[in-house]
């Protein structure tokens, strides 16, 4: 179950939109992240309901009928002393309801159709960062503590940007010790970058610009560490105001290093075959037009060979899959060292592998490749105990000699294979009309 952060039950959301479906969505997907879920058709019976009982977060839509979000965003901003964070909800793409709701006091925003990862996150971060802006006006002890043990970092600035609190989970990833960084301005610490940048984004613009109310939020930015090394955080800042008083603000930031390199070995495994690293038909499929237009653009040829390994059913019939699996891992190895870096191998499946030359100038070129490849398919593999013996039938395809397009120029290529194999196996054949 999660754990509120405020006050140690369960957190509670309202929701808040016209459209039931979205309601009954949200309801399913934050009761599944463990919260406790209220609802709301509109803006007066949200108005109601925060009347009646408290909340951690509002998610608001901010296109309803009669009170818009906006609207009702400010009147719970201007009516409680301590309201929770309010996250929009928008299918609007205008900047103007964007700017009318964090002028209203929106901590933030996403848009629909919502991406369920993002909205969890973007919850976490808002939940965590109203505790921290809560406990930085308490100056509590106890509240110290638990920022002592939270997991993101969280640094407190005073209204001219000194550092009066950092957490230990900010000091371990900035690589500083507390009073190195203690009673300093936060922009000597808090070096941010987004992509492409030059580390010069302002950690809290709302020091600067008065007028600024909302949290300013950076995802998967950059921050420096002390010694010049960087990584990857997602980024919120919140102004603290007594009134319209602005007291400092609350830094709070996750190093995402894991999250991205989750993504990235994702990425990866989507486009690559687990046996031999090579990349799989998926990679294939979206490499070859662009190499094709590559080449039309340039006025060059492009050949594609299809490669289909003779005698390997029976090996996997004989020996077993792990045997015919060393086979295979063999066979991408010796065909990858027989290539240039401007041209690559896949393996499309089974014993099915491909080789696109983009590098060659000359019909030649491919088929010295192409006798390169069976000639070193050609010697024997060495798999355990077992010594294998196979071979390879190739078909070749042309661009623009005999094909204009990915699709023909694949199909191409597995006719002249299997006329190959027709011919004898263990050869080389171009396709031809």
């Amino acid at each position: 179950m999660t754990v509120s952060l405020l006050s140690g039950t369960t957190p509670v959301i309202l929701i808040v939109d016209d459209d039931e479906v979205i309601r009954m969505l949200l309801r399913q997907f934050l009761e599944g992240e463990g919260y406790a879920v209220a609802e709301a058709e509109n803006g007066p019976a949200a108005l109601d309901k925060v009347a009646e009982q408290a909340f951690d977060l509002i998610i608001l839509d901010i296109a309803m009928p009669g009170i818009d979000g906006p609207v009702v965003c400010e009147h719970i901003r201007s009516s409680m002393a301590n309201p929770p964070p309010i996250l929009m909800v928008t299918a609007l793409d205008d900047e103007k309801s964007i700017e009318r709701s964090y002028n209203a006091g929106a901590v933030d925003y996403i848009r629909k159709p919502l991406r369920w990862p993002v909205l969890k996150n973007r919850i976490r971060y808002i939940l965590g960062s109203h505790r921290a802006k809560q406990e930085l006006e308490l100056l509590s002890r106890n509240y110290e503590m638990i920022l002592d043990a939270a997991a993101n970092g969280i640094c407190g600035v005073d209204s001219s940007g000194e550092i009066s609190y950092i957490n230990p989970a900010a000091l371990k990833m900035l690589g500083y010790k507390n009073e190195e960084v203690k009673g300093r301005n936060c922009r000597e610490v808090f070096k941010l970058s987004l992509p492409g940048g030059d580390f010069a984004e302002d950690c809290c613009p709302y020091l600067e610009q008065q007028e600024l109310n909302a949290t300013v939020g950076y995802d998967e930015a950059r921050m420096l560490r002390q010694d010049g090394s960087m990584f990857p955080v997602d980024f919120r800042s919140t102004p603290i105001r007594q009134g319209q008083r602005l007291m400092g603000g609350v830094l709070v930031f996750q190093d995402v290093t894991e999250r991205q390199e989750a993504a990235e070995l994702i990425r990866y495994m989507a486009n690559h075959d687990p046996l031999t690293n090579l990349p799989n038909r998926n990679y294939f499929r979206r490499r070859l037009p662009q190499a094709i237009s590559l080449a039309r653009r340039y006025g060059r040829i492009l050949c594609l060979l299809f490669i289909d390994l003779d005698r390997f059913k029976p090996i996997n019939d004989q020996f077993g899959h792990g045997v015919g699996d060393i086979v295979l891992m063999q066979v991408a190895e010796r065909l990858r060292g027989s290539l240039r870096t401007s041209d690559s191998v896949c393996r499309l499946g089974g014993d099915e592998f491909v080789i696109l030359l983009e590098s060659t100038e000359t019909l030649e070129g491919a088929t010295l490749v192409a006798q390169k490849a069976i000639e070193s398919l050609n010697e024997p593999i060495e798999a355990g105990d077992h010594i294998c013996y196979i071979g390879a039938s190739i078909g070749i395809s042309v661009f623009p000699n005999d094909c204009h397009d990915a699709e023909t120029m694949l199909r191409h290529a597995d006719m002249a294979m299997y006329e190959a194999k027709k011919k004898g196996r263990n050869r080389w054949q171009l396709f031809s009309e």
